[in-house]
């Protein structure tokens, strides 16, 4: 089983710890805000259906953590090469073919993610006078979960295209299984 940090030769990526410092980071941030969700729903329920009284913040932290949590775990998932993808090209070129495709990939996507981000940036910076129903928690801190994500996953995209670039090979990854049931073959007219 190949690591995300070598190349095929046992020899680390460049910032290759750096990257391990930042996903792990993300990672004990996402499972905080996990635990954050399960408590405040679960004394949610236990308050409504032991006290029947509910309490009115519970909901809104539930929320905002979970917002919080989709766009840091975004982030690592990033990292670690684990979104979804289609590879109907790169599977079928060679490897400078592989090399240009990620290479291009890793810079669509910070550049989407920068332009979001800037584009965004007024936005979040305008609600922020306006604060949330139950705690008061200004709105920019909500809206802002999306800037934050969106500045690690171009972060994360630039370093990975740093490392492509450095070593000349695209990232190894560590390939899923794919049921048989499952797989499209479009070669063969099958």
């Amino acid at each position: 089983m190949s690591s995300d940090n070598d190349t095929g030769n046992d020899k680390p990526l460049p910032l290759s710890k750096l990257v391990g410092w930042m996903v792990r980071g993300e990672q004990g941030i996402a499972a905080l805000l996990l635990f954050i969700i399960l408590s405040t729903m679960a004394t949610q329920v236990f308050a409504r259906y032991v006290f029947g009284a509910p309490f009115s913040w519970s909901e809104e932290v539930a929320r905002l953590s979970l917002i919080w949590l989709t766009f840091i775990s975004a982030a690592f998932v990033m990292a670690q090469g684990r979104h979804i993808a289609v590879d109907m090209i790169s599977s079928r070129v060679g490897d400078r073919g592989k090399f240009v495709i990620e290479c291009f990939s890793f810079v669509v996507v910070a550049a989407a993610c920068l332009l979001l981000l800037f584009g965004g940036a007024k936005f979040i910076w305008y609600v922020g006078e306006v604060g949330s129903p139950a705690l008061g928690v200004p709105k920019s801190w909500w809206y802002g979960a999306g800037g934050i994500g969106l500045l690690l996953i171009a972060l994360h995209s630039l370093i990975n295209l740093y490392q492509v670039v450095v070593t000349g090979k695209p990232i190894p990854r560590e390939t899923a299984m794919e049921e048989e049931a499952l797989h499209l073959e479009l070669e063969g007219g099958k």
